[in-house]
């Protein structure tokens, strides 16, 4: 079955298949408003009346498996002395020695190489890729624009994506859009929005609903009522995020976990470190001539949010 690979190919999601039961049952209609209040979730990197442009779901967490090859860093480099020393000493040593060495320095070849791959892996899940997989709704046109891993990017107009809930891992959960085939049977491609989250169906003011909230009703009511929250946004639309902005999202993580925050100081200050690494390698995603020229902003729009006007008409310099 053809699958289509997920922001960092951490995971995939199944194409070509029917919704199930489940996706039925947890149809998140466009048209229809929720009783949750709608939050952004930190996801916003611009909002304008033409456009709203969010980070993909991983974005938080970048760095975190950078940050894993760094620690092993140390164990890596000490088994690589003593691996190309054993290598060496063969050169001097007896053939009687040489063939039992040659035996050992096999084995210790084997149990290396799976370990060199798995770390290979890791960095190429955050390193040398795009420092960030953008979503970007366009009010006016009424499209959904999804920049994929791979460069390339999904267009599909936002009354034909079928939102709903779906299962990541242990209790976390996110909004998933479907594109269906033409009788709505069959799930075609499939992307995430920016968040995910526990679920919890008993309150509606939970995460994933008021980020789900937050993008609804930006498409189907327009700006003005989401416009006053949004003091805070990325500015990284054009240019790499500077570390002090890379340290304060990660650390934002454990906020409602303040104990955690300072006894994991150490390994967080770590998750900064392969954050910057991570960031430093990737490029800067770029949308297509086409999406650019479909998403012009009038100069005098009032609802204008990016790194230059995070409140208001007033300009901001980040570092």
């Amino acid at each position: 079955m053809p699958k289509t690979y997920e922001t960092l190919r951490l995971l995939t999601y199944k194409t070509n298949r029917p919704l199930s039961r489940d996706e039925i049952r947890d149809h998140l209609p466009q048209k229809e408003p929720s009783l949750s209040t709608p939050w952004s979730q930190l996801s916003v990197v611009r909002m304008n009346s033409t456009f709203l442009e969010c980070v993909d779901k991983f974005h938080g967490i970048r760095g975190t498996m950078t940050a894993v090859v760094l620690a092993l860093a140390p164990l890596v480099f000490s088994f690589t002395g003593s691996l190309l020393l054993e290598i060496f000493n063969l050169f001097n040593a007896s053939a009687e020695k040489v063939r039992e060495d040659v035996l050992f320095v096999s084995l210790d070849l084997l149990m290396f190489l799976p370990f060199l791959a798995l770390i290979i892996w890791a960095l190429s899940v955050e390193c040398f890729r795009y420092t960030h997989y953008p979503l970007l709704f366009n009010r006016k046109t009424r499209m959904v624009h999804v920049f994929r891993p791979n460069g390339t990017v999904l267009n599909v107009p936002w009354d034909k994506v079928y939102f709903t809930l779906g299962y990541c891992a242990v209790d976390f959960w996110e909004v998933v859009g479907h594109v269906l085939s033409e009788d709505g049977k069959m799930v075609l491609d499939t992307f995430p929005l920016s968040t995910r989250a526990i679920r919890d169906d008993s309150d509606p003011n939970t995460t994933l609903y008021q980020q789900w909230e937050f993008v609804r009703r930006y498409m189907e009511e327009g700006p003005e009522e989401l416009i006053d929250q949004l003091s805070i946004v990325f500015p990284i639309y054009d240019k790499k995020e500077s570390y002090g902005l890379g340290f304060k999202r990660f650390f934002t993580n454990f906020i409602h976990w303040p104990l955690a925050m300072v006894l994991f100081s150490p390994v967080l200050f770590l998750g900064t470190i392969g954050r910057w690494i991570a960031m430093r390698t990737c490029k800067i995603p770029r949308w297509p001539e086409e999406v650019v020229a479909e998403s012009q902003i009038d100069p005098d729009d009032p609802y204008i949010r990016d790194e230059y006007h995070p409140v208001g008409t007033q300009r901001v310099e980040w570092d």
